[in-house]
Formats: structure tokens, sequence, C-alpha cells
């Protein structure tokens, strides 16, 4: 049984799980790899609680935190937040909210972007990766 709950994260955030997270998750569960470890939503409770501390936290900000912004836990290392459009269940979109200088770019396609990160994970964060990722569930414990 999967420690996600997608029905219950789009009823709580009034969002769409896209599919592509849901991808990413399955593939997590089935290797095994311990996403608690290296501080990244590692469960349905870790999800709702950094994206409620994001719409809380960021809400007012410039540039704004959108409810259809789907945080999973992710940063670059820098105090900036990699998120998922989630909009619709087909949305492949990772952009990354950055404080300095504050604005959205566009990363890249979530196919893209959880494939490199799965080779993280697989490399324990040991690989060419290890600086691009940053687990941000530590934020709020």
């Amino acid at each position: 049984m999967s420690a996600f709950d997608f029905d219950e994260i789009e009823e709580d955030l009034d969002l769409t799980v896209p599919e592509i997270y849901r991808i990413f998750i399955q593939t997590v569960e089935d290797k095994g790899y311990d996403l608690a470890k290296y501080g990244i939503y590692h469960n349905t409770e870790t999800v709702l609680k950094g994206n409620w501390f994001m719409r809380l936290y960021l809400g007012g900000t410039k540039p704004k935190w959108k409810d259809h912004y789907l945080d999973f836990g992710v940063g670059d290392g820098c105090g900036n937040y990699f998120y998922l459009i989630a909009k619709d269940e087909d949305d492949d979109k990772i952009q990354l909210w950055s404080h300095d200088p504050p604005g959205i770019e566009n990363v890249s396609s979530g196919t893209e972007f959880f494939r490199t990160l799965l080779q993280a994970l697989h490399n324990r964060f040991e690989g060419l990766e290890r600086y691009y990722f940053d687990g941000t569930a530590g934020r709020f414990s």
C-alpha cells in the first residue's frame, strides 16, 4: 500500500495531482528509495503539511505562491523551491519559485526532472546530481 493517498491530497489542496508525479512516487516505492532520508516529502502528511506551509508562508510574497503549485519537497539549496503545475493530470511542467531575484523560472518537463531526481536517488546523491537538489521537508519539522 502506498504512503501517498492522492485522493486525499487532491481533496485537501483542491488541485489535481499530475500523472507524472504519481509515476515518480510509484517508481520510488517500487525501487524502495527512502525520500525521508533526503528531506523529500515521503507520505501524504508531509505533502499536505509542506503545501499548506508554502501557501501560508509564500501566499503574500512576490512572486506569490499559487494554489495550483504542487510542492513535492525539493529545492535547489539556495532557498528556492521546485514545484509542479497541478491543474490537470496531464500537467508535466516543473518551475522554480525564486526569492533572489524574485520570480518564477521554467526548469524542465516533469518527466525530465523526475528522471534526474530518480537517478540522484539511485546514486544516493553521490553522483553528479548531488548539488542540484536539496530536500526541503526539514523546514517545518
